[in-house]
């Protein structure tokens, strides 16, 4: 049974219930005071880089059927990916500093490097809101979130400088994606050019919002979540749950106080897209979870996934990434007023819902090679439209 437990990991449930609050303070609302200007950008991940998290090989060992997958050779990439990676800091200031951290590193491969068979990788480091920020961000002091916003937009800007007439999948999850929402509502979506280079976008964790029973009318205008199989240009969202929660930070537009504090759309009238990457994909067998095979170093993010895994250990063999042994089926359902990807294990592995993340930790890990193929198939379809 899967479940909430508490007991020998009752540090662990703090520092969830920490995180838990911090998602949803940390997004303060922009002032309109003149903000300083940011410093250059620095890259986590660039193909100008000579080697970067995101430049991991695919080599996958899968402990279930015991098959191990070649590394994918490099090839000609017909689209870039602009990454945003989720809160992993250490940091205790307000603000993360502009250093790719370890932490930060271990993100950047998590979430980000599984999608480099499909495109040219860029991924900014940003100043991230930390966690020791939540509470003075939520009494009113909005230069956190201002700070990272400018931080990802600058690095946007800068992209599009050099980008020519490249498509673009845009990928992030948790905080980044809360930025990534901001920066196509604001910078991309109102831009008939920019929306054409639009080839996808993988935004989980972030409760995406539309206009009740549309594909588009609340972040994006134009830009609509993805629907149906053969759709490109189109927003791949969900946050995921293995128990239906009774109350949570992800879901509900009406309640949606992280979108709130952003400036984003919310309330009754919007609701939270799901979309199904098994209806999006054609692809409904049961999925694992898969993962790059060495640990997350320690610290918070560590914390976090241990918890998710209690009592086994995060799943890890000789090559690069790891399939864990379990498999699972999903579907967008509406319960308790949350909408959100209801996951069910068809082959039993251990995992553990966050209160108030649900299975957050997991929104890209689960099925993760159906969203890459996803991502490739919109590469292909928008290089084959766009000529």
């Amino acid at each position: 049974m899967h479940r909430l437990r508490s007991g020998s990991v009752g540090r662990l449930l703090v520092a969830v219930g920490v995180a838990a609050a911090s998602l949803s303070l940390v997004f303060g609302a922009e002032s309109t005071a003149v903000a300083a200007p940011s410093p250059p950008t620095k890259w986590l991940c660039s193909p100008a880089m000579a080697s970067d998290p995101c430049d991991i090989p695919q080599d996958t060992t899968d402990l279930l059927t015991g098959r191990v997958t070649a590394p994918v050779a490099e090839s000609a990439k017909p689209v870039d990916c602009f990454y945003v990676y989720g809160t992993a800091t250490n940091s205790l200031a307000l603000n993360a500093d502009l250093v790719a951290s370890p932490e930060i590193q271990a993100a950047g491969k998590i979430h980000g490097a599984r999608f480099n068979r499909t495109c040219r990788m860029f991924a900014p480091v940003y100043r991230q809101v930390s966690l020791p920020a939540a509470v003075p961000t939520n009494l009113g002091l909005a230069e956190p979130f201002r700070i990272a916003y400018r931080d990802v937009r600058n690095a946007w800007r800068e992209y599009l400088a050099q980008a020519g007439n490249r498509g673009v999948i845009f990928i992030a999850d948790s905080q980044g994606a809360f930025q990534l929402r901001k920066l196509i509502r604001e910078e991309v979506d109102p831009r008939p050019v920019l929306r054409r280079s639009v080839a996808g976008a993988f935004l989980m964790g972030a409760n995406v919002t539309t206009a009740r029973g549309s594909a588009v009318g609340g972040d994006f205008r134009h830009i609509p979540v993805c629907t149906r199989r053969g759709e490109y240009g189109c927003v791949m969202a969900y946050s995921s749950n293995i128990v239906y929660p009774p109350v949570s930070l992800l879901g509900n537009s009406t309640l949606d106080v992280l979108s709130r504090s952003a400036g984003l759309p919310n309330g009754p009238q919007y609701q939270v897209a799901c979309t199904d990457p098994a209806v999006v994909s054609g692809n409904h067998a049961p999925v694992g979870i898969t993962v790059p095979s060495e640990p997350f170093p320690p610290g918070f993010g560590a914390g976090l996934y241990a918890y998710t895994w209690f009592p086994e250990a995060w799943p890890t063999s000789s090559s690069t990434w790891t399939t864990g042994r379990g498999r699972g089926v999903g579907s967008c359902d509406e319960v308790y007023g949350i909408r959100e990807y209801h996951i069910r294990m068809v082959r039993p592995q251990p995992i553990n819902q966050l209160p108030l993340l649900d299975t957050h930790t997991l929104d890209f890990n689960f099925g993760f090679d159906r969203l890459v193929g996803i991502a490739a198939r919109q590469a292909a379809d928008w290089q084959s439209h766009s000529h």
